[in-house]
C-alpha cells in the first residue's frame, strides 16, 4: 500500500489486488490497465508469473514489471516478452520510470531494464 500511495503521488493511477485471483478478475473487467506489476516474492512465484502470461495472452499490449529481491532467480524463459524486472527494495520514482519507458516504448522494442 506503501508504494502505491508513492505512486499515485506521482499522478500514476493504482488498481490493487490481494490476491492473484483478485488480479485475474480485475484483468478480465477492467480493460484500462495498461501496466501490470507482479511482486514475484509475495505468494508463489509460479502463481505470479502464471498470472503475467495469462494477462499478457488476453492483452497482447499488457505492459508488464515483475519485481523481485532476487531478478537473477527468474529465468528468462518464465517471464513474458520485453518486461523488466525491479530489484527490491527500490525507491517509487524507480518504478515510475520503467513504468514511463514502457508506455513510451515502440511494441517492438525490447526492454532490457533493471533497476537497484
Amino acid at each position: 500500500m506503501t508504494t502505491s500511495d508513492h505512486l499515485a503521488g506521482y499522478g500514476v493511477e493504482i488498481i490493487t489486488a490481494s490476491s492473484v485471483e483478485e488480479a485475474r478478475h480485475m484483468l478480465r473487467t477492467n480493460r484500462r490497465i495498461s501496466v501490470l506489476v507482479v511482486d514475484t516474492d509475495l505468494g508463489q512465484v509460479d502463481d505470479s508469473l502464471s498470472l503475467a502470461k495469462s494477462a499478457r495472452a488476453s492483452d497482447p499490449d499488457l505492459k508488464v514489471i515483475y519485481t523481485s529481491r532476487m531478478p537473477f532467480k527468474l529465468r528468462e524463459t518464465e517471464r513474458v516478452s520485453g518486461a523488466p524486472c525491479v530489484r527490491t527494495p527500490y525507491r517509487p520514482h524507480q518504478l515510475v520510470g520503467v513504468i514511463s519507458q514502457l508506455v513510451r516504448r515502440h511494441p517492438t522494442e525490447e526492454v532490457g531494464a533493471y533497476a537497484a
